[in-house]
């Protein structure tokens, strides 16, 4: 797995600590992991989505 080093605020930071104190991830890159995964998710589907209006609505084209 690479590594990648990123700045972040110290708030995010202590949200993720707190979830890792109270079990809910093992490490904070387990943590910022699942953050990344959810993020990516999140993405696709709003991607399907609009493709999905695109379709729906005929593309954006009118009818002649």
């Amino acid at each position: 797995m690479s590594k990648t080093f990123v700045e972040t605020s110290t708030e995010l930071l202590d949200g993720i600590d707190e979830m890792v104190r109270e079990g809910y991830y093992a490490t904070r890159s387990e943590g910022v992991n699942e953050a990344i995964r959810l993020l990516l998710k999140q993405y696709k589907l709003s991607k399907l989505h609009a493709k999905d209006v695109v379709a729906l609505t005929g593309g954006g084209k009118t009818a002649p």
